[in-house]
């Protein structure tokens, strides 16, 4: 099994961060943990970037066109399957929400997938969007609690007040 097409990074990444727990520094069928494994992993960490991404207005899955957008999800994709790697070993176990002091290399490759998806939560990377940063906000409500449309703020009714007349040639 190989990457899936929305994972940004790849298990050679991975191999660079923390290919030194296994003897040969590359991952395969009778490694712990083992290449599916790891190719799993980076599936799964690149769900949570695309999760975010999507959540946040960006176009899922940034492409090619989006370079240094790109290159900053594969570091980040390699950082936090590289976290996760290190957790599954009995001397690895850390609280991944707890990151911000890191104590060891797992706190800190956690530490900067943390960081990436701060970034796009806050929409602070520049890739495509599917829906712009203030698209959705509007001022003051459009219809009332019946669903009727109502009228501009500055419109409505503005010589009317409770208790009061309509108008005087009512």
């Amino acid at each position: 099994m190989a990457p899936g097409v929305n994972t940004y990074g790849t298990v050679a990444g991975v191999e660079k961060l923390v290919g030194d727990l296994v003897a040969s520094r590359t991952f395969a069928v009778g490694t712990m943990p083992s290449l599916a494994q790891v190719e799993g992993i980076l599936d799964d960490v690149a769900s949570d970037l695309n999760r975010e991404l999507e959540s946040a207005g960006y176009t899922v899955p940034v492409t090619s066109a989006d370079a240094t957008a790109l290159a900053f999800l594969g570091a980040s994709n390699n950082y936090g399957a590289a976290a996760v790697v290190l957790g599954m070993l009995p001397f690895g176990g850390f609280n991944p929400d707890a990151a911000e002091d890191a104590q060891n290399r797992a706190e800190m490759y956690q530490g900067r997938l943390n960081h990436a998806l701060k970034m796009v939560q806050e929409q602070r990377l520049k890739a495509a969007m599917t829906t712009q940063r203030l698209a959705n906000v509007f001022a003051g409500s459009q219809e009332d609690e019946d669903g009727n449309a109502k009228l501009p703020l500055f419109k409505r009714d503005d010589d009317f007040y409770p208790g009061g007349w309509k108008s005087f040639t009512e």
